[in-house]
């Protein structure tokens, strides 16, 4: 059973009414020491995975009331004994919780890990370039191994989660954020791409790139499926990196095929190929936010939560109606293709 530590630092008057409080949670184990100062106490508290978001949501508001009050969230890698799952029976005690809520990180915790996933910074835009270059050599010789291998580093699943979770909570903070670090990357990976088809020579009948200047049904079905696993790894705290491969090969190819058949003069590919990466982003964004909502990742005052209610519907209209009509826009290029 996957479990927290969560550390609460609290002048040493208020430790008893708070220990009371705590307790009334059911933690698994609850212990409070003095600091040597004699003036604030530490309390350790290990909980459930799925009882995290509970606890913070409770004692929230004392680190926004008092600034003599700080908690410390801490991932638990094991522990002994092991703590024992809860009897079936005693669920019926507390409120009903989905198996989504229970299995997924806290809204805090996910909500710092997305954000650290979308910073703009040195190591991101250095991991952009070298993916994109080798992306564009994998490109332009046709070899699909050193095409994968470029997914495998391009740090694109961060920023586009970023921005499917502003959606979902109304953050506009870290709306900005996720745009910046996305259109950075963006901007380099097309610069570098009409470098490369300005000085190389790019055959667009190479299946690797004629592939991607024509959208089909499959396309769509990869782009939204890639949205959805990447908001699942992001909520259940696993490994994304298999994951992320995933939401590049939706995303950096087309984009860098745009690139190189625009800096090749080839206008009338590239427009296609930039079509499919406009198509993929959309549909990446749509599901994610649907898995977000479906997950149940919300603020915790009602009011925030309306309002992000609100949010979250709004750009789900929005990318729903931009992924329709880029998909008229294919059907109609893919008719005059097949004329």
């Amino acid at each position: 059973m996957a479990v927290r530590l969560i550390e609460m630092r609290l002048p040493l008057e208020r430790l008893e009414g708070l220990r009371q409080r705590i307790l009334e949670l059911e933690p698994i184990e609850l212990s409070a020491l003095v600091e040597q100062d004699g003036q604030r106490a530490v309390l350790r508290v290990l909980v459930e995975q799925g009882k995290v978001e509970a606890f913070l949501d409770r004692f929230e508001a004392l680190s926004e009331r008092y600034d003599d009050f700080r908690m410390t969230l801490y991932a638990v890698e094991a522990t002994l004994p092991v703590p024992e799952a809860p009897a079936e029976n005693a669920e019926q005690a507390e409120p009903a919780k989905s198996q989504d809520e229970v299995d997924r990180l806290s809204r805090i915790e996910l909500h710092e890990r997305v954000r650290k996933n979308a910073r703009l910074n040195p190591e991101y835009l250095l991991l952009v370039l070298f993916s994109s270059i080798v992306a564009a050599v994998g490109l332009v010789q046709g070899n699909v191994a050193v095409l994968v291998g470029a997914m495998v580093i391009a740090p694109l699943l961060g920023p586009n989660m970023a921005l499917a979770m502003a959606a979902t909570l109304a953050d506009a903070g870290l709306g900005w954020r996720a745009v910046r670090t996305g259109m950075a990357g963006v901007a380099l990976a097309t610069v570098l791409g009409l470098l490369c088809g300005a000085f190389f020579e790019v055959d667009p009948a190479l299946p690797e790139i004629a592939n991607r200047t024509r959208i089909g049904t499959l396309d769509l079905i990869l782009a939204l499926a890639a949205g959805g696993a990447g908001a699942l790894a992001m909520t259940s705290g696993v490994a994304g990196t298999l994951v992320g491969v995933m939401v590049a090969v939706a995303l950096l190819p087309p984009l860098l095929v745009a690139a190189l058949l625009a800096g090749a003069g080839q206008w009338r590919e590239a427009a296609g190929a930039l079509l499919l990466y406009s198509t993929n982003v959309a549909a990446v964004n749509l599901s994610a936010i649907v898995v977000f909502l479906g997950r149940g990742i919300s603020p915790r005052t009602w009011w925030d939560k309306a309002r992000a209610r609100r949010s979250a519907w709004w750009f789900l209209l929005f990318w729903a109606m931009a992924l329709t009509g880029l998909a008229l826009l294919f059907i109609l290029q893919n008719r005059q293709l097949g004329g």
